[in-house]
């Protein structure tokens, strides 16, 4: 019996653009995994007591999306993918990225970070990043990885159901910590092009934003929760357009018209790559009435070839395609020596957290 371990990156978080990466992540790796005896713990928390038992017992433990490669030193650090210095032992030679993403463009990776990256990182399978940065960081590392893209863009996606022409309401997203004067001008924009606006507060600072611009008296807020929104989604037409990536992408999965404002590397990439539609901030500032009055088509490129060939790692006779490459299983009963890290002292802080 396999056992699959899952490092959840939508519990403990106070964005839900987590849960829709997790969600897809899931959806895709299941069938994959259904023989599978399956454990999770939480990416933002780390893994505790009991999940260092389960991750040492477990074939191979996955990490499930998000921007969670950094070429700075996280070890023992509050970050999306939380890993303490206890932790090391259980994780080491167990991570598989699934559709994970690079934090931020980098110069150069702090070797304690490479080194820490050689020996949580599983040397026995490739690994999948969704985007550029997350690729060349992985090299940087030593080890090996397709670039997938965004498990949400895999599947599910109802773009033949996208119109060309306007929807009478537009839903908006905005980013609090990536705040810029062209915000302002976005909300505007849709304020003038749309009878109707809504805001979808993907972390609920971004609504405590959106009231600082003006304007915001006439948007309708909707709840901050998966629920409420997929709801409005399926309620009839609407436009999705804003700098939360993934709140936006959801709005393809309902078959919505959908334009990322480009904030970071993750939509710069993953819309060059693809085709999801996108607009830079500057663009916004010129070019977005246009965009928004003619066809947004999502005509979108995935790379398939790399897609099958990551889950065809973790294939086994009863999976719905043949295995191409080791399992779970085989990768456990490789040699993975003593590894670059002997055990850390643990100090009083490290206790407390």
């Amino acid at each position: 019996m396999r056992h699959i371990h899952l490092i959840d990156t939508s519990s403990a978080t106070d964005n839900v653009g987590d849960e829709i990466i997790v969600e897809a992540a899931r959806s895709q790796l299941g069938p994959v995994i259904a023989d599978a005896y399956i454990t999770r713990s939480s990416g933002h928390d780390g893994l505790g007591a009991s999940g260092r038992s389960l991750v040492a017992t477990a074939d191979v433990a996955f990490l499930l999306g998000t921007n969670a490669l950094s070429a700075r030193f996280r070890l023992g650090h509050s970050f999306m993918w939380r890993v303490g210095w206890r932790d090391l032992a259980a994780l080491r030679n167990k991570v598989v990225l699934l559709g994970v993403g690079g934090n931020r463009d980098f110069d150069r990776v702090d070797w304690r970070q490479r080194r820490f990256m050689r020996h949580v990182l599983s040397r026995d399978h490739v690994h999948s990043v969704r985007d550029d940065v997350g690729a060349r960081l992985v090299s940087a590392f030593g080890h090996r990885a397709v670039n997938t893209s965004c498990p949400t863009l895999w599947s599910g996606l109802g773009l033949e159901r996208v119109p060309d022409g306007m929807a009478p309401r537009a839903c908006l997203t905005l980013t609090k910590h990536r705040a810029d004067p062209s915000d302002s001008v976005l909300l505007s924009t849709l304020l003038r092009l749309y009878p109707e606006v809504w805001f979808w507060p993907q972390q609920p600072r971004d609504l405590g934003y959106l009231l600082t611009l003006d304007g915001h008296e006439k948007v309708r807020v909707l709840a901050p929760n998966l629920a409420a929104y997929d709801a409005f989604l399926r309620s009839g037409p609407v436009d999705v357009v804003g700098t939360r990536l993934h709140g936006t992408i959801r709005g393809l999965h309902h078959g919505r018209r959908a334009l990322v404002v480009e904030i970071d590397n993750r939509a710069r990439d993953i819309g060059a790559e693809t085709g999801l539609p996108t607009i830079t901030r500057a663009d916004v500032l010129t070019g977005l009435e246009a965009r928004l009055r003619g066809p947004i088509p999502p005509k979108l490129t995935l790379p398939e070839a790399n897609i099958q060939r990551f889950l065809d790692q973790f294939r086994t006779t009863d999976s719905p395609r043949d295995n191409r490459a080791l399992t779970p299983a085989q990768s456990a009963k490789t040699s993975v020596g003593s590894g670059p890290y002997p055990a850390a002292p643990v100090t009083s802080e490290q206790t407390q957290r």
